[in-house]
């Protein structure tokens, strides 16, 4: 029950949490957290659309997190020509060739860039969560 009670905390803790300046619809935000920007399409969704469809997916995190009691993982999988990062063993985000051009990196090094600020900002937000 009182894990229920962290993930009311957590949701008020994202709806009020001071706004990150969003410089574009691009950047991916959560609960006062900065991860990253998509500079580039993917599967048919625009940058804008790709970081909307994220916040579904914080919420699925989160539930793990929080109301099931998972640990934080933030792990890098190899899917043939792009990377997939999955959290708390949700599938997040994938990492095209295309998105480490838009950054001028290679494809491994961005996904671990991306794997890096999740990790990072999602343990700045549990802390909060825990005050």
């Amino acid at each position: 029950m009182r894990r229920n009670g962290w993930l009311t905390v957590l949701v008020l803790v994202a709806l009020v949490a001071p706004a990150i300046s969003q410089q574009t619809p691009s950047d991916v935000a959560f609960g006062g957290e900065y991860f990253f920007r998509f500079r580039a399409s993917a599967g048919g969704l625009s940058s804008e659309e790709r970081a909307m469809a994220l916040q579904v997916r914080f919420t699925l995190v989160f539930t793990r997190l929080l109301a099931q009691g998972k640990p934080l993982t933030v792990q890098v999988h190899s899917l043939g020509a792009v990377k997939s990062i999955s959290v708390a063993g949700v599938p997040f985000v994938t990492v095209t060739v295309a998105d480490a051009r838009a950054n001028q990196m290679t494809l491994e090094q961005l996904a671990n860039v991306w794997a890096n600020n999740l990790t990072q900002g999602l343990w700045r937000i549990l802390g909060k969560s825990a005050q």
